[in-house]
């Protein structure tokens, strides 16, 4: 069954800083990032399928 995901929120920051903690901290992020992304997709799928538990 094909799935339209037709809102995707980015969210982004910049911030320059030399510390050698930052690549740490940048890792952290970008994997938190990625769990909130796949959460809200999960979410997005599911509100879409009960819409359409109806129709078979």
């Amino acid at each position: 069954m094909p799935i339209e995901i037709r809102e995707l929120v980015i969210k982004t920051e910049i911030v320059t800083n030399n510390n050698k903690n930052s690549a740490l901290t940048k890792e952290r992020e970008l994997s938190l990032l990625r769990k909130q992304l796949l959460e809200e997709c999960k979410r997005l799928i599911a509100e879409k399928n009960q819409d359409n538990s109806y129709k078979r």
